[in-house]
Parts: C-alpha cells; sequence; structure tokens
C-alpha cells in the first residue's frame, strides 16, 4: 500500500513536472501579453509549491522509516 503511493506521488511529481514545462514554453512566446506572462508565472509558482510540499511529505516519510531501522537495529 506504502508503495503505491509512493508510485502515485511520483506520477503527480512528473505531471506536475510537465505542467511547469508548458508553462515555461508558453511563457517564452515573445507574443505573450504582459498579463498572461503574470497569470502563467502565478500558476507556475502554485505548482512549484505542490511539488515542494509532495517532495517534503515524501522526505517526511523516508525519515520515519529511517528512524525505524534504525530503532530495530538495537
Amino acid at each position: 500500500m506504502e508503495e503505491e503511493k509512493a508510485g502515485q506521488t511520483g506520477l503527480q511529481l512528473e505531471a506536475l513536472f510537465t505542467e511547469i514545462e508548458d508553462i515555461l514554453e508558453q511563457m517564452d512566446d515573445k507574443e505573450i501579453s504582459l498579463e498572461k506572462s503574470f497569470l502563467l508565472y502565478e500558476a507556475g509558482m502554485k505548482k512549484l509549491k505542490q511539488c515542494n510540499d509532495k517532495i517534503d511529505q515524501v522526505e517526511k516519510k523516508m525519515q520515519v522509516i529511517n528512524e525505524q531501522g534504525s530503532l530495530e537495529e538495537f
């Protein structure tokens, strides 16, 4: 079950990375309006925050696993 959640998080991260790449490509367009670029920037920052939150969750789970592993050694 935990592996399944980790796999889903990985897929979700991959999807978020793809969305961020799409946003960056749109922002590279020289014809983009200033208003549109601000909207894209805002959307990109929200996606980055989601990525950071998911990575933080994974890190916390890994810390718990590492702590449990080191406790079992004693």
